[in-house]
């Protein structure tokens, strides 16, 4: 077995931070509706800033890279719909960058006054 006691990682080779803007921590719900609106699917936001999202998709196998995801700002509000593309995969997780940044008003009703991550 090999000794790894004396192994210390080179900070130069640690991954690097991607994102444009920091994301905010909010525990909520949201739809992922396909292109061709031929299936939709509830999912939950982990986090989100005004080009990305986190989001928790269970065992769906076969998520196609781009996708419609509605949000609901609030109860009274219909859902904003935002088209994705899909950036890394993780296990039930993904990360999207949004095709258009979200208002900041948008991300206000989101998310109001959460933890930034």
């Amino acid at each position: 077995m090999t000794d790894l006691s004396a192994f210390r990682p080179d900070p130069a080779l640690a991954p690097q931070e991607l994102r444009q803007s920091p994301r905010l921590k909010v525990r909520g719900t949201a739809w992922i509706v396909l292109m061709d609106y031929s299936e939709a699917r509830s999912v939950s936001v982990k986090n989100i800033s005004p080009d990305g999202a986190r989001l928790s998709v269970g065992n769906w196998m076969f998520l196609p890279d781009t996708f419609h995801l509605l949000l609901q700002t609030s109860p009274a509000e219909p859902n904003f719909q935002i088209d994705c593309a899909i950036r890394w995969r993780a296990g039930d997780q993904v990360g999207v960058e949004f095709r258009h940044a979200l208002a900041s008003h948008v991300l206000d009703d989101l998310v109001g006054h959460r933890s930034v991550v």
